[in-house]
């Protein structure tokens, strides 16, 4: 018998246990003893606390890995966070906490999840007795804003106001994003001249008194989504920006907060919701707010991180949600973007003109930024004004398929399926663009030998016919014929490299068969030393 069975009559104890399978539903595995938090596992670990002597063997409720209670860590000290596995459990175990001295401080019914308060740890200890508990400790936190991104990489350009020509946006865009719902997750936006698409506020989290000294890591990205001045642009200024506060202002939140404003988001009528924040921890509460939003098809854009690992950040790597990380203005990869084979695609990330509270701007960089801008890009592309619409799913495959070559050819763990280019989305369907590019220069080793590669891509929307490439090194100069190349195709090309050579100068150039002028001659020439 549990230690919340002392508070009930018998009698009543017997009738409860016969609906609710909370404190029948246990194994006897261990003789009794008592387990403090303390002895709780550490993240994603799991624990399997002896229940009590008196405890009846029978049928329990448990996640697929044998779990009975999930715990995860909060933002706040002294409060618990639980998941439970059904609605039975849920139930029983909110009727059982009735009768303790705990209080129950938020409910999601539809995750089955609650917020507890303790004044003693003891008192959860003893509710929680004979529970196999898995925690996950993890705090999903959003990173401060700053110039330098958190990286020592040399040679960064910035993009200041110069993003919406970079994308390819030179002319007017105010419609883009009319009618198109964006959720932005973060530490709150706050009223700004340049968000006049702000329609909504949500507060999981408060707000303090005085907006103006607020985190504004929200406004920032809110501004990089559908800010309106010339300043600090956005990509979609006709959107209407649902803010969700689930961070404080020090930039924590847990997983609690964000699956709540997840499911604030949707009940919204979100298409879109950004999350420029995350855990390195994979987070099953987090992890069901999501499959939930996909459910609903509110389609969820996600920072990658800024800690320079190849481990995956969540929610971005989650297999439904677009996962972003970051290029400088050369369109290199920022080497505190994190990368992996979830990543989906790169944006603009570093020196980033930004909106901030108290009508103030800034400059930001970081993956935070990145993920709005694709977010933006997706709302943009899904409503530009001209009448017809798609669905976020719809927009987000044509933002992924007109993003631009680059590093590693095809799909690779830096650039994922390459990096945005809003410009191409939208004069797709203009017929005889001639655009040819050099997108990527390396050297491959293998064994003792080597070789240098070099991949062309034709992004424009004519075919490109007998596109020359020539290749100079200190070996000479080397010609390759790129035959045919249909829009979006990319081609590889390959030279030896001389066994003595460990610093190459590789300097190429393209040079067109196909009538027309290129629209951005600047990447037909591509110089870079490459070693060994």
């Amino acid at each position: 018998m549990k230690p919340y069975h002392r508070h009930l009559l018998a009698a009543t104890i017997v009738a409860i246990c016969g609906l609710f399978g909370w404190w029948i539903g246990r194994d006897i595995r261990q003789s009794a003893s008592r387990v403090t938090l303390s002895q709780v596992a550490g993240p994603h670990e799991k624990a399997t606390h002896p229940p009590s002597v008196r405890s009846r063997p029978a049928r329990r409720d448990e996640f697929h890995d044998g779990t009975t209670v999930e715990i995860f860590g909060s933002r706040q000290p002294d409060e618990a966070i639980l998941r439970f596995p059904s609605d039975d459990s849920y139930n029983a175990f909110l009727f059982a906490v009735q009768q303790s001295r705990i209080q129950v401080i938020d409910q999601l019914d539809r995750l089955r999840a609650v917020r507890l308060s303790y004044w003693d740890r003891e008192d959860l200890t003893l509710l929680l007795m004979g529970e196999n508990i898995t925690t996950y400790a993890s705090i999903p936190s959003v990173p401060s804003p700053g110039p330098s991104g958190g990286s020592s990489q040399d040679g960064l350009v910035g993009f200041g106001n110069g993003l919406l020509p970079w994308l390819g946006i030179n002319s007017d865009h105010s419609a883009w994003g009319s009618g198109v719902k964006i959720a932005v997750l973060d530490s709150g936006i706050v009223p700004h001249p340049d968000l006049p698409g702000l329609v909504k506020s949500i507060e999981i989290v408060p707000f303090q008194q005085n907006l103006s000294k607020t985190h504004g890591h929200g406004t920032a990205v809110a501004s990089l989504i559908s800010g309106v001045n010339d300043f600090a642009p956005g990509l979609a200024p006709a959107a209407q920006l649902i803010s969700i506060r689930i961070s404080d202002d020090f930039g924590k939140a847990d997983s609690f907060a964000m699956a709540a404003g997840i499911l604030a988001a949707v009940d919204s009528g979100a298409d879109l919701i950004n999350i420029s924040m995350g855990t390195s921890v994979d987070n099953p509460l987090i992890a069901e707010a999501v499959l939930y939003a996909q459910s609903h098809h509110s389609l969820i854009v996600a920072s990658s991180g800024n800690t320079e690992k190849s481990d995956a950040t969540y929610p971005a790597a989650y297999p439904s949600v677009i996962s972003v990380g970051a290029v400088d203005a050369r369109g290199e990869h920022l080497d505190f973007s994190n990368y992996g084979k979830y990543l989906s695609v790169t944006a603009p990330g570093y020196a980033v003109n930004a909106a901030w509270p108290g009508n103030k701007y800034t400059r930001i960089s970081g993956t935070s930024a990145s993920a709005p801008i694709v977010t933006g890009a997706i709302a943009a592309t899904m409503s530009h004004g001209s009448g017809s619409r798609m669905s976020a799913s719809q927009a987000a495959e044509m933002v992924m398929k007109y993003s631009d070559e680059a590093g590693i050819p095809g799909p690779d763990t830096e650039y994922g399926v390459g990096i945005l280019n809003i410009g191409r989305i939208m004069s797709r369907g203009i017929i005889g663009i001639v655009d040819a590019a050099i997108t990527d220069q390396r050297m491959v080793q293998s064994g003792r030998s080597a070789q240098i590669q070099v991949t062309l891509q034709n992004r424009g929307t004519a075919t490109l016919i007998n596109t020359l490439l020539e290749v100079s090194t200190s070996s000479g100069i080397r010609q390759f014929n790129a035959t045919t190349l249909t829009p979006g195709a990319i081609q590889t090309f390959t030279l030896p490299v001389q066994p003595n050579s460990d610093a190459i100068e590789v300097n190429s150039k393209l040079t067109l068969g196909t009538p027309g002028q290129d629209i951005t001659p600047y990447n037909n020439q591509r110089s870079d030393t490459l070693y060994r």
